[in-house]
C-alpha cells in the first residue's frame, strides 16, 4: 500500500487508515471535519483577542504583560464570549481526538483505550473540560471533584499569560478545618497554543488563517 492509499489521522503517532477517507467523508469521518472546522473558528477568534490585547497593553517588544484579571485594555473585546468560546473549544477538542483514538482501536486492538489517549494527547484540556466546560463541577455531587475544583468551576477564568488568553491560570485553595483542597490538577491552557499542538499532529499541511473579530461594536 502506498502513501496516497492511507490517510494518516495522527502524525505523531503515525495513526493511519485505508484509503482518502476526508475526500468524501461520511460518518465519522465526517464528524472529524465538523469538529476540526469548528476548532479552526474558535482557534482565529482566540487569535484575534490575543493580538488585540497585545496591542491595548502595549508591551515593549520581545516582553510580555501578564494580566490577572479585568483591565481596561480588553475592554474593546467581549470576555464572556471569549469565556465560552473556551468551553466551546475544550469539548469539541476532546470530542475529536476521543474520535480519532476510537477509529484507531478499531484498526488496532493494542492501541491506547480512546479515553487513555485523549489524556495523553490534551491532558490540561481534559481536565478543563471536565470540571469545567461539560458541566460546572460545582452543579455535581462528584466525589472526584474537590472543594476547590467545585468553586473554581464558576469563577471567572482568564488570565492572559505570555502573549495569550488562558484558562486555568489561577489556582483555588479551600480549607475547612483539617480538610484542605486545591484546584491544581487544572492546569492553564490557551486555545492558541494547544490549536497549534493539534494541527502539527492531526493537520500539519493547513497553515494560520487570520483571525477574524470577537470585539464588541463600537
Amino acid at each position: 500500500m502506498t502513501d496516497t492509499d492511507v490517510t494518516v489521522l495522527d502524525h505523531v503517532e503515525r495513526i493511519e487508515v485505508p484509503g482518502r477517507v476526508f475526500d468524501k467523508p461520511v460518518n465519522e469521518y465526517w464528524a472529524l471535519i465538523c469538529l476540526w472546522e469548528g476548532l479552526n473558528f474558535l482557534y482565529r477568534q482566540a487569535a484575534h483577542c490575543d493580538a488585540v490585547a497585545n496591542d491595548s497593553l502595549g508591551a515593549p517588544r520581545g516582553t510580555y504583560i501578564d494580566v490577572f484579571g479585568n483591565d481596561p485594555a480588553f475592554d474593546s473585546l467581549s470576555m464572556p464570549l471569549l469565556v465560552s468560546a473556551f468551553h466551546w473549544y475544550a469539548v469539541s477538542a476532546c470530542q475529536y481526538v476521543r474520535t480519532v483514538g476510537a477509529i484507531a482501536r478499531r484498526f488496532n486492538g493494542s492501541r491506547a483505550n480512546p479515553a487513555v489517549y485523549v489524556a495523553s494527547v490534551i491532558p490540561e484540556v481534559l481536565a478543563f473540560r471536565n470540571k469545567v466546560a461539560a458541566h460546572f463541577a460545582w452543579t455535581m455531587d462528584h466525589n472526584q471533584d474537590n472543594e476547590a475544583e467545585r468553586a473554581f468551576s464558576v469563577m471567572p477564568p482568564l488570565s492572559f499569560i505570555r502573549g495569550s488568553f488562558h484558562v486555568g491560570g489561577m489556582s483555588v485553595y479551600v480549607r475547612r478545618g483539617d480538610d484542605a483542597s486545591s484546584s491544581a490538577a487544572i492546569k492553564p491552557w490557551s486555545i492558541c497554543g494547544v490549536h497549534s499542538r493539534l494541527r502539527t499532529r492531526y493537520w500539519p499541511e493547513q497553515t494560520d488563517q487570520p483571525p477574524s473579530s470577537l470585539a464588541t461594536s463600537s
